[in-house]
C-alpha cells in the first residue's frame, strides 16, 4: 500500500480519493509558495528550521520539532526555507477517516476543530523523537496485512498528536512576527466580504501601502491580494458546506461579480463551486 508521495498534491489526492490518508516527506528547501486549501486535515511536522508558516491569518516561525495542525477550511502556506535543507513530514488525513475511526470517548478530529484550537505547539526532544518513530513505522512495508498495519500506525499518530495538543498550552500571542502585519491580516479576516483596497488595509495597520506589500512579501512570501482571495475562498467553502446557494456565497464573500467568483473558485479549488457543493452534500 503506497502512502509516501513525492508531492503534497499527490498525498492529498490519494487521501481524498480513498477517504483515508497520505504522507509527504521532503528535504527540499523550496516548499510551495502558494496559499492553498484542500479537502484534508493536515499534520505538519518540520524537523529543521524554516522561515514562516501562514495559517488562517496567523504568522508562525517554523522551528525544528514544532507540530502544526490545519483543517480543510484554513488557507495556509510555508514560506521559503532559510537553509539548504528543509526536512518535514506532512500527513494528510481525510475527515471521513477521522470520524469513522473515532469512538464515543476518543475524537480523532478534536485537535483540528475544537473551539479553543491552536495551530502550533513546540515539542520536547523526546516527544519529537517518538513522533518521528511513528512516522517511520507508518512508512514500513509490513507485507502480510500491510494495509491494516498502516491504518493502525496512522491512528497511533492521530492519537499521539491529539494527546500532545491537549497537554501543551501555547499562547497564540507568541505567534505574532510583526504587529502591523498582524493588524492587516486581522482586518482582512474581519472585512473580507467588503470592497477592500490596499489603501484601506494599510490605513488600518497604520502603515503605507508600500510597507504593507513589503511585509506580506517578507514574512508571508505572498501578496495582499492573494491572501485576500484565499480568505474569501476559504469562507466560501464553509458556506457551501452549510448549504448556501452559489449566488448567496459569491456576494457574501465579497465577490461583486458572479462570473469572477466562479472563475476564481475553480482556479483555487480545481472544480466549480456548484460541483464542490454537490460533492460534499
Amino acid at each position: 500500500m503506497k502512502l509516501l508521495f513525492d508531492t503534497c498534491s499527490e498525498a492529498i489526492q490519494h487521501a481524498t480519493e480513498t477517504k483515508s490518508f497520505g504522507v509527504f516527506y521532503s528535504e527540499k528547501s523550496k516548499p510551495s509558495l502558494q496559499m492553498h486549501v484542500h479537502e484534508c486535515c493536515e499534520i505538519f511536522f518540520p524537523l529543521s528550521e524554516g522561515n514562516t508558516f501562514l495559517i488562517d491569518g496567523k504568522v508562525y516561525d517554523v522551528k525544528a520539532n514544532d507540530l502544526f495542525v490545519i483543517n480543510q477550511f484554513e488557507a495556509h502556506k510555508v514560506s521559503r526555507a532559510l537553509k539548504e535543507k528543509f526536512v518535514r513530514y506532512s500527513l494528510h488525513v481525510h475527515p471521513t477517516f477521522l470520524y469513522s475511526n473515532s469512538t464515543h470517548d476518543i475524537n480523532l478530529a478534536e485537535c483540528f476543530y475544537n473551539e479553543q484550537k491552536i495551530s502550533r505547539i513546540s515539542l520536547f526532544p523526546n516527544e519529537a523523537e517518538d513522533l518521528k518513530k511513528l512516522f517511520l513505522a507508518l512508512l514500513e512495508d509490513y507485507g502480510y496485512g500491510d494495509e491494516l498495519y498502516k491504518k493502525i500506525r496512522a491512528t497511533e499518530i492521530l492519537l499521539t498528536v491529539n494527546r500532545l495538543f491537549s497537554l501543551h498550552n501555547e499562547s497564540e500571542a507568541q505567534t505574532v512576527r510583526h504587529r502591523a502585519l498582524q493588524l492587516a491580516i486581522d482586518y482582512i479576516n474581519a472585512h473580507y466580504n467588503e470592497d477592500l483596497t490596499l489603501e484601506i488595509i494599510a490605513k488600518c495597520a497604520y502603515i503605507s501601502v508600500n510597507q504593507l506589500c513589503r511585509l506580506f512579501n517578507q514574512y508571508c512570501s505572498t501578496t495582499v491580494t492573494k491572501y485576500l482571495i484565499s480568505k474569501r475562498i476559504t469562507e466560501a467553502k464553509k458556506l457551501l458546506a452549510d448549504g448556501k446557494s452559489v449566488t448567496e456565497v459569491a456576494f457574501a464573500c465579497g465577490f461583486n461579480d458572479y462570473a469572477n467568483f466562479i472563475r476564481t473558485f475553480k482556479n483555487a479549488v480545481g472544480i466549480s463551486p456548484g460541483k464542490y457543493k454537490n460533492t460534499i452534500a
